[in-house]
């Protein structure tokens, strides 16, 4: 605990100082605020592209469920993407600028750097991710004030896949200590092995693909809770051995 605290200090100024965690801040609040208000007046954007055409064509008020699904669909591509882009160097830049030799040298136990890495990632994560989505919620009461069962579920399986990603930013960030592309390739690269794998509709239902596919599903009623406690659970799992792995790892990575 003694190193753990002057660690994870260091790792917030530096996240403050270089604007990653303002930066993280400003675009989940971005994305709570245009996303209900994109879904408020797409049907009038539609409605005069129809009229340009010269097509008639009655277009239905957004909903409640426009709005949340404009969100999910912002925070699942762009927002996560960027939270990769943003702190997917967190262990990469220690090595190419070599600031943790020396601390490893004087008796810094390798463990505790992956333990604060990964919960100061995730730290950033959940303030980023709760700041974005009670935006999102208030706008969304405000300008329509329809209430939607499970909402709170349907924003932790989002959350919930973001530990996920953090953990394999940290697992990658071990075998490739000194690029930060391998890095970002890695995480695409495990991406597209679980969308590939989740085309089997058997095993689909307990990857952890399955969380940012279903939330306005949820929201719907087209699937039930139970449905997505499966994948939750596997994906927590998955988190943990993942930074596991990466303790094991980072254990064995050289320092010179």
């Amino acid at each position: 605990m003694n190193q753990m605290l002057p660690l994870f200090k260091k790792e917030f100024i530096e996240s403050w100082r270089n604007f990653k965690f303002a930066a993280i801040l400003i675009v989940f609040a971005i994305i709570g605020i245009l996303s209900p208000f994109t879904a408020l007046i797409l049907p009038d954007i539609l409605g005069m592209v129809m009229d340009d055409s010269g097509i008639t064509v009655e277009i239905p008020e957004s909903t409640t469920l426009d709005s949340y699904m404009q969100f999910f669909s912002n925070m699942n591509q762009m927002g996560l993407v960027i939270f990769v882009i943003v702190f997917g160097s967190i262990l990469t830049h220690e090595f190419s600028r070599n600031t943790l030799v020396n601390l490893v040298t004087k008796g810094l136990k390798r463990t505790n750097v992956i333990v604060v890495k990964a919960l100061f990632l995730m730290l950033v994560w959940t303030i980023g991710y709760a700041l974005s989505a009670l935006v999102a919620y208030m706008y969304t009461i405000y300008y329509w004030d329809e209430p939607v069962d499970h909402l709170v579920l349907a924003f932790a399986m989002t959350w919930v896949y973001g530990l996920f990603i953090i953990s394999l930013i940290l697992l990658a960030s071990t075998l490739f200590t000194n690029s930060f592309i391998a890095v970002l390739f890695s995480v695409v690269a495990a991406v597209i092995v679980m969308l590939m794998a989740g085309i089997h509709p058997d095993a689909a239902a307990y990857l952890p693909q399955y969380l940012i596919g279903n939330n306005v599903g949820l929201l719907a009623g087209e699937i039930d809770p139970e449905d997505v406690l499966g994948s939750m659970a596997i994906t927590a799992v998955l988190s943990l051995v993942f930074i596991l792995l990466a303790i094991i790892r980072f254990k064995k990575v050289p320092m010179n």
